[in-house]
């Protein structure tokens, strides 16, 4: 019997859903906006919201779920299901509730039906090492570049949180850099603060891409600065340590990666067993994908 996960993505404006099969097959797909900065009760609401519709799709479509599988940021406590975030502008108000808990309680969820939380760049990591670009190699690096940047470090299709070159719990971002952490460098704030510092002009960075790739100078040095900072870092620390084969990206900012791609390999040249840099469009399908795989490993030891 084919079994189906339920799927959520907690992205920082938007929740996506999906029936996920067993196989990896997404249908049903739902995506809402989501105000991350509203109140815990307006984003427990809205969680509950799009896993009822998503449950009464599996329903009419004469699903049993096997379980709910939900990728969502960090800080969080993922075996508890309590959110630990606060001072990041996103989903702040829900630190220290126990959504799981919560979520449970108001979709009268049964107490044998898993309901597990993962963190989101894992997720993806996951997901691109079963079914994605990244399966044809045994270790993997996957980063998920957005307001901030998560990373995972996955071995023969498994996420490990320890070893050689991984850092604790595979957040390289996380690691200190120049008196603060790298994150602080290569994310999304850092190629706004940059543009602005040569320009003057505060723009997002889809309007700083647009300039890059009409050819201005400005825009296109901020995006190899964040590259050539991310590559310099990781490679010595990482990438060599760890024996990476492969360095996947995705997240926002992967949609810009033509302008990051030159820095980056320019930085990690002569890395030996490194043998692909690649960047994924939809990296939210590999989340629901890989939350969907962990799910189904947890419910019942699939491998």
């Amino acid at each position: 019997m084919t079994r189906h996960v339920i799927a959520m993505d907690v992205g920082g404006t938007s929740l996506t859903t999906g029936l996920v099969r067993q196989d990896g097959q997404l249908t049903n797909l739902s995506r809402i906006a989501i105000d991350s900065s509203g109140t815990a009760e307006e984003l427990l609401g809205a969680f509950t919201d799009a896993l009822k519709s998503c449950l009464a799709r599996a329903q009419g479509a004469r699903l049993t779920p096997v379980g709910i599988g939900i990728a969502i940021c960090g800080p969080f406590d993922y075996q508890r299901g309590i959110s630990l975030m606060q001072n990041l502008g996103k989903y702040d108000h829900l630190y220290g509730v126990n959504v799981m808990q919560e979520l449970r309680r108001r979709l009268a969820l049964p107490p044998s039906l898993p309901l597990v939380f993962d963190v989101d760049s894992w997720s993806f990591a996951r997901g691109q090492a079963w079914l994605g670009a990244a399966r044809r190699y045994r270790r993997v690096i996957a980063f998920t570049i957005g307001s901030g940047v998560g990373s995972a470090f996955v071995v023969d299709g498994e996420v490990v949180a320890d070893g050689p070159g991984v850092p604790p719990l595979g957040w390289i971002a996380g690691q200190p850099y120049q008196g603060g952490i790298l994150d602080h460098y290569v994310g999304r704030h850092q190629l706004i603060a940059r543009y602005q510092a040569l320009t003057g002009l505060r723009l997002e960075v889809a309007e700083i891409a647009q300039r890059a790739s009409q050819g201005e100078a400005e825009a296109a040095s901020v995006f190899s600065e964040v590259a050539t900072t991310l590559g310099n870092f990781i490679r010595e620390r990482h990438v060599i340590p760890f024996g990476a084969e492969c360095l996947v990206f995705g997240g926002r900012i992967a949609q810009s990666f033509a302008l990051l791609r030159p820095a980056l390999t320019q930085s990690l040249k002569g890395v030996s067993g490194l043998k692909a840099i690649l960047a994924v469009n939809n990296s939210v399908r590999s989340s629901l994908q890989g939350v969907t795989r962990l799910v189904l490993i947890l419910s019942s030891g699939c491998r």
